[in-house]
């Protein structure tokens, strides 16, 4: 049976392939998808930072797409951000 944690971390990898087979591409999400990942999977941090600006962030290769080590950029960064949020009263 998985733990909490490799569960947790198959649900990453479940979110990222749904979104980057969009366009048949197990290892990439583009522009447009990236925004619907973000609308969809985390609207709290899509008012914080536009979808194009993540984008930017996040290509760290310009490849105009974002590969699974550059998604996991954004999982730390709103990983980190929810958890201070956990902690306010």
């Amino acid at each position: 049976m998985p733990t909490d944690l490799e569960k947790a971390l198959n649900s990453l990898i479940e979110v990222y392939h749904k979104y980057s087979l969009i366009k048949g591409n197990y290892h990439a999400i583009y522009r447009d998808d990236l925004k619907k990942l973000l609308e969809t999977e985390c609207p709290d941090y899509i008012n914080k930072k536009s979808a194009d600006a993540w984008f930017s962030e996040l290509d760290i290769n310009t490849d105009n797409a974002i590969n699974f080590q550059e998604f996991l950029i954004l999982v730390i960064k709103v990983g980190v951000q929810a958890h201070k949020e956990s902690h306010k009263e």
